[in-house]
């Protein structure tokens, strides 16, 4: 069984998809070392307990964002926070191969058709090769990237996400189309998609 089909409208899925896209609309278009992003993102590192940072510090935040996202949708002590996506997704992956019965994100192998509103994509960073799904569930340390799934449609998988878009980053839109098995970036198809975070909250 794939944990979180068939949820309900109203659902922890939805919350995150809605605080995703007010998060967008309010800060739309705004560079990170700009007024306000620069201090909302420097709220997304205080909640990771690194008050020292903001929009303006030399740290790749788009972990920051996806976690902060997570919290404010309400996930509370459910989801394993982190400025490093490595971590939450080695964290979500192992809890879902281990069939940990409490766990309410698992890290799902990535099966065509089967992405949905509120799932968390996993992936490569743009300038490094694909990652695989197996190699993720044994380390926590490289480098990756994440995105929020927003809309699943026609013309393919709506993803918003932190630090993309234009140099040196924003909150920025995604369009994910399958070749086959594989997800990629319309905007570069070197970006693949190598986990799918699946949530079961109510």
């Amino acid at each position: 069984m794939i944990p979180g089909r068939g949820r309900l409208m109203g659902s922890f899925a939805d919350k995150l998809v809605a605080k995703t896209n007010a998060e967008f609309a309010k800060y739309r278009g705004v560079l990170e070392n700009a007024s306000p992003l620069k201090q909302r993102i420097g709220e997304y590192w205080a909640f990771l307990n690194l008050a020292e940072r903001d929009g303006s510090s030399d740290f790749a935040w788009s972990a920051a964002f996806v976690s902060y996202m997570v919290h404010l949708a309400g996930a509370g002590a459910a989801f394993p926070y982190s400025s490093l996506h490595a971590f939450y997704i080695y964290r979500t992956i192992n809890d879902y191969l281990a069939k940990k019965q409490d766990a309410s994100f698992c890290g799902l192998r990535l099966i065509k058709g089967q992405v949905i509103p509120g799932d968390i994509l996993g992936m490569n960073r743009p300038d490094l090769s694909p990652m695989d799904y197996d190699a993720a569930a044994k380390s926590a340390n490289y480098f990756s990237h994440s995105d929020i799934v927003v809309a699943v449609d026609s013309d393919g998988i709506h993803t918003i996400g932190g630090n993309v878009g234009r140099k040196p980053g924003e909150i920025g839109k995604k369009v994910f189309k399958w070749d086959g098995a594989k997800l990629y970036n319309t905007r570069g198809a070197s970006q693949q998609v190598f986990v799918v975070i699946r949530n079961s909250l109510p």
